[in-house]
């Protein structure tokens, strides 16, 4: 009799295990990132989507015109109180419809706002906005006061509701007691002060609210506060400078797709400001759709213009890029102050292109707040020689009163005489301005004076050469305020005005010549 087999010892968790519910091809990680992203979408599209309802103009009148209209109701409670009309039941169910839509989509765009900044920031961190790309996009300089700004929304909106929902309950209230009793009157004369607060608080808000449904959501809340002494290539680097810190990353994305998209021969630098100057001119109507397409097609690759400016679900497309643009020249008028001067000099054939050696351009706000402004000299060497140049500042009653910089600048001379916008034989404007934006040189200096000064102050440049001779001097005037004055509400109305610019559709141009 043979032996029996011997029984063997069975081990939970041991040997082949339980089933897997899941896929082999499941990954947590990669569920996770899918399902963020999903949340993200949704609270983009909810931000946008009640955040442009919110800047609706009839939303806005209304979130002004409620409160005001709910004091008038508890003013005439007090005066006529055996009146039929102004019995407050009769008026409650006009306030909540009101109420809800002057406000909640202020709300609501303002909490997913915020969700959809953590959740960037987190998809940012997870690789999962650029593929191989790693940021803490917390982190960069500027998010602190865009994080800021929209608590300052979510806090403006909390104010509002909590002012509205006191008036409507002390309505309510009224609506329970006797008439012409004292708890009446004084419920009522309640009602009127947080109703008119209400109103005063959408009045004063306003200008926030106008910033939701943005569909570059940090660039109006973003405030540039680093910038570059030199701008080397004046247009491409003073968009950058004002770019916030979420899109700065994506513009350098977009500039490599650039430098695979140009002709051969043609410099990337000079490029990139010729693309700009001429969505510029195009967005103030100086050049037509077709006029900018044709110029464009001279130095980029046809089949690549689809890609680079007609898509319109790229993050930088056409009229996106005319609102960067726009965006900056809201914060800086006075270096397209500057452009427009350099245009009007090669369209004259003006002395200071075609005989002088040294072209020296300077601009200056009219008036400069909080004590401090922004100082734009542009510089362009027309001869034959790359040159060291040596710039002074002269600032009286400033911090500092006098300052020196030193540097190199490529020679770029110019034309012989006066040239046309366009010219299909010949070099245009279009062709010389991009030429003079790469070569020459625009410096960004901050200007500041003490506590003590206001009012009319005179700032002078001299321009040196490197045995110290004087190549030039300017003198230009500016106001000294102690205050903000209505600078900063100036600037957000540009803000708006390109914002507008960058939701417009993409021109409507004829593709068919160019190659699929």
């Amino acid at each position: 009799m043979s032996d029996a087999s011997p029984s063997k010892k069975v081990i939970p968790g041991k040997g082949a295990g339980l089933p897997n519910p899941y896929s082999k091809d499941f990954d947590r990680g990669e569920d996770s990132i899918s399902s963020s992203l999903a949340d993200y979408e949704s609270a983009e599209a909810h931000r946008i989507k009640y955040g442009r309802l919110a800047c609706n103009p009839a939303v806005l009148l209304m979130r002004r015109v409620a409160g005001l209209l709910m004091a008038l109701t508890a003013l005439a409670g007090v005066v006529a109180p055996n009146h039929s009309l102004t019995k407050p039941t009769l008026m409650i169910l006009l306030w909540i419809p009101m109420l809800l839509i002057s406000i909640a989509p202020a709300f609501i765009a303002g909490e997913r706002g915020m969700t959809a900044l953590v959740l960037r920031s987190s998809l940012w961190k997870e690789e999962a906005i650029v593929k191989g790309t790693r940021r803490d996009m917390m982190a960069e300089p500027g998010m602190d006061r865009i994080k800021a700004g929209l608590n300052d929304v979510r806090l403006h909106n909390a104010t509002a509701s909590i002012l509205a929902a006191t008036s409507l309950l002390l309505l309510i209230l009224a609506a329970g007691l006797e008439p012409n009793g004292l708890a009446y009157n004084l419920v009522l004369l309640i009602t009127l002060t947080t109703s008119l607060a209400l109103s005063f608080h959408a009045i004063f808000t306003t200008d926030d609210i106008r910033k939701l449904g943005d569909e570059l959501p940090y660039l109006v809340l973003h405030s540039p506060t680093h910038h570059p002494m030199k701008l080397d290539t004046i247009l491409g680097d003073l968009v950058y400078a004002h770019l916030d810190p979420d899109h700065s990353l994506l513009w350098d994305l977009w500039e490599g797709k650039l430098s695979h998209s140009i002709l051969p021969g043609v410099d990337k630098r000079q490029a990139r400001e010729r693309i700009l100057y001429l969505l510029h001119l195009n967005s103030r109507g100086d050049l037509s759709d077709e006029e900018t397409f044709n110029e464009l097609k001279e130095f980029i690759k046809p089949m690549a213009i689809k890609e680079l400016l007609l898509d319109a679900d790229a993050q930088f497309n056409w009229p996106r890029l005319q609102r960067l643009i726009a965006h900056a020249r809201a914060w800086q008028v006075e270096v397209f102050d500057l452009l427009d001067r350099l245009q009007n000099d090669l369209l004259s054939g003006s002395a200071t292109i075609t005989k002088d050696a040294w072209r020296m351009d300077m601009a200056l706000a009219s008036q400069c707040n909080n004590r401090t402004g922004h100082l734009f000299i542009a510089l362009n060497n027309q001869g034959e020689e790359d040159r060291h140049l040596r710039v002074e500042v002269i600032v009286p009653g400033g911090m500092p009163e006098n300052q020196v910089h030193r540097f190199e600048l490529t020679s770029c001379p110019g034309p012989e005489g006066a040239v046309k916008i366009t010219d299909p034989l010949v070099e245009d404007a279009l062709d010389w301005m991009p030429k003079y934006l790469e070569k020459g040189v625009i410096l960004w200096i901050g200007v500041a004076w003490g506590e003590s000064v206001r009012g009319r102050r005179n700032v002078q440049v001299i321009l040196r050469d490197d045995d110290d001779t004087i190549l030039g001097s300017r003198i230009i005037r500016t106001e000294v305020l102690a205050g903000d004055s209505k600078l900063s509400r100036q600037r957000l109305k540009r803000m708006l005005q390109a914002r507008s610019k960058g939701e417009s559709d993409l021109p409507n141009l004829d593709l068919t010549t160019i190659p699929a």
